[in-house]
């Protein structure tokens, strides 16, 4: 069996998605890389992948060239903007 790489943004749960067509596999996936459900992944990291359960939705995946990616780590955010960064009377004023 090959493994397979992670890519930018994604988690455990995306690649059980991918490569499995299930969520459900999560913890199987977990389990056989020796990894925490929640742990954070570089781009690049090598998995073993889990069983397939649904080919429908990998199918569906692959058809429309979607690569789940839902981890919010390492993401840019913007810095310096909102409500909590505003000074009265200076980039927030009270009339």
């Amino acid at each position: 069996m090959q493994n397979i790489e992670s890519k930018q943004g994604q988690w455990l749960g995306d690649i059980a998605v991918r490569e499995s067509g299930d969520i459900s596999v999560l913890f199987e996936l977990a389990v056989k890389n020796n990894l925490s459900p929640t742990e954070s992944l570089t781009i690049g990291s090598r998995l073993t992948p889990p069983a397939i359960t649904n080919k429908r939705v990998i199918n569906f995946l692959e058809r429309n060239n979607v690569q789940p990616a839902t981890s919010d780590i390492g993401s840019s955010q913007v810095v310096g903007r909102g409500i909590g960064n505003m000074t009265i009377n200076v980039n927030f004023i009270v009339s």
